[in-house]
């Protein structure tokens, strides 16, 4: 009888565990560039520090806003390596792309004539079908310059899924990313 039971019940947890899979993870794509040989950079110096990020955006699941007051963070989509590692690599790509005077280093570099922080305060999808992008931005200049400014944008969603959510925070950092160039290139000097 247990025999019977065994054999029938089989094939229905074997199809159900093999229903549940276990995490997507989702990576921020660095834009596509032709790749064309530029002389070397003779421009100001510019440090780009790492991002700072709230907490539960620097956890590994994805960040999706319930309502007015609610947070959630995906147990099942994931981001496949750190948030803030992720932001940087863009955001470095597009000021690389957006101010080719300028002699760009990263955070682990020494030296930088001028320094750029970024707090991101919001990077996540939102119940009305938005891409929420939000923070703010510091550049100290070498004679104690100091110029700060807010960024807000909202990216909608092509469709729902986390895949378009992804690709909605990509599209609205890259953006964000080269606005940001433009307030900084005419302060850069």
């Amino acid at each position: 009888m247990m025999r019977r039971c065994l054999r029938f019940l089989l094939p229905w947890l074997l199809v159900g565990c093999a229903a549940q899979s276990g995490p997507q993870y989702y990576a921020l794509t660095l834009p596509s560039q032709t790749a064309v040989s530029s002389p070397a950079r003779q421009g100001p110096l510019l440090q780009v520090q790492r991002l700072t990020l709230p907490d539960y955006l620097a956890q590994a699941g994805i960040a999706y806003q319930e309502d007015d007051i609610q947070l959630t963070l995906a147990n099942q989509a994931r981001w496949a390596e750190p948030l803030d590692r992720q932001l940087g690599a863009l955001l470095l790509a597009q000021l690389e792309q957006d101010l080719p005077q300028v002699q760009l280093q990263g955070p682990e570099e020494s030296g930088g004539a001028w320094r750029l922080s970024l707090v991101v305060d919001a990077f996540q999808g939102r119940f009305d079908g938005q891409a929420v992008i939000s923070g703010r931005w510091v550049l100290q200049g070498p004679q104690g310059e100091r110029h700060s400014g807010r960024f807000n944008r909202l990216e909608p969603l092509g469709e729902d899924g986390y895949p378009a959510l992804v690709r909605a925070l990509q599209k609205g950092w890259l953006q964000q990313a080269h606005e940001l160039a433009g307030q900084l290139q005419p302060l850069l000097h």
